[in-house]
C-alpha cells in the first residue's frame, strides 16, 4: 500500500504534516530515508518517524481480516476531516465508537450523500488505490442542458492545472438538468472541475455509490 495512505490514515496526520515528514526526511522504512511522495510500503516493513514533536517506530501491519465498513448519507455543510475549526465534521454526527474510522474518498463540503467509513486502514487504500478502479456514482445537477458533444468531451477527458478529467460513463437522469455521472479514478474536486472546463456549473452533487455499497434510503446524517 500507499506510504502515506498508511502513515496518514492509520496516525491520523493531515496530507500537509506528511510532505513535511518527507521533505525534512523524517521517515524511514527498513532503515533507508524516505524521499518519494508515492513509495509504498508491505506488512512486515519496518516504519519509523523521527521529527521533532511526532514520532513511529512500528511495524506495517496487514489488513484487518474481520474490519467493519459502516454507511454515513452525508448532510451538506460537513467536512470530512477529523477536526476542523471553521466547520462542522462528520464526527459530530457519529456515536462516539466510531470517531477513529477512517473515511474512504471524502465528499467536500457542498456535495452530499454516500460516505464510507472503516476501522481498517488497509480497505481505505484497497478503495482509493488507482490500480483497483472501484466506481463511484453521483447525480449531478447542471446549471443547464449538457450537449451531446460536451458528453463526449468528458467521456474523452478534459485537461484542467495539468491534470486529465474524466468520466467512465455519462447518463441521463429523469429530472432535468440532472445526470448520472460514473468515475473510475478521483482527483480533488474531480466533477466540479471537469463541467467548469467546459462552461458548465454545478449546482448539486449527491454520491449515490462506492463499488457495491448504494446509498439507498439511508436518512440524511
Amino acid at each position: 500500500m500507499r506510504l502515506n495512505t498508511y502513515i496518514q490514515t492509520r496516525h491520523q496526520i493531515s496530507r500537509r504534516k506528511f510532505v513535511d515528514f518527507v521533505n525534512n526526511w523524517y521517515v524511514f522504512v527498513n532503515g533507508s530515508k524516505i524521499s518519494s511522495y508515492t513509495q509504498d510500503v508491505k506488512t512486515g516493513d519496518r516504519l519509523k518517524v523521527k521529527s521533532p514533536n511526532f514520532a513511529i517506530d512500528e511495524v506495517v501491519q496487514e489488513k484487518n481480516s474481520s474490519s467493519v465498513l459502516i454507511l454515513l448519507n452525508k448532510p451538506l455543510g460537513y467536512v470530512a476531516s477529523k477536526s476542523d475549526p471553521h466547520n462542522k465534521t462528520i464526527y459530530e454526527l457519529l456515536p462516539s465508537e466510531y470517531a477513529n474510522y477512517y473515511y474512504i474518498w471524502r465528499l467536500d463540503k457542498n456535495s452530499h450523500g454516500l460516505l464510507l467509513l472503516t476501522d481498517d486502514p488497509a480497505l481505505v487504500n484497497e478503495y482509493e488505490h488507482p490500480k483497483h478502479g472501484i466506481e463511484k456514482e453521483y447525480v449531478v445537477e447542471l446549471d443547464q442542458e449538457l450537449e451531446p458533444k460536451d458528453i463526449q468531451k468528458v467521456l474523452s477527458g478534459v485537461k484542467d492545472e495539468d491534470e486529465l478529467l474524466r468520466a467512465l460513463k455519462v447518463t441521463k437522469h429523469k429530472k432535468k438538468y440532472h445526470y448520472v455521472i460514473t468515475l473510475n479514478e478521483w482527483k480533488k474536486r474531480h466533477i466540479r472541475r471537469m463541467f467548469k472546463t467546459i462552461g458548465y456549473r454545478v449546482m448539486d452533487l449527491e454520491r449515490i455509490r462506492e463499488g457495491d455499497y448504494m446509498l439507498g434510503d439511508i436518512k440524511v446524517g
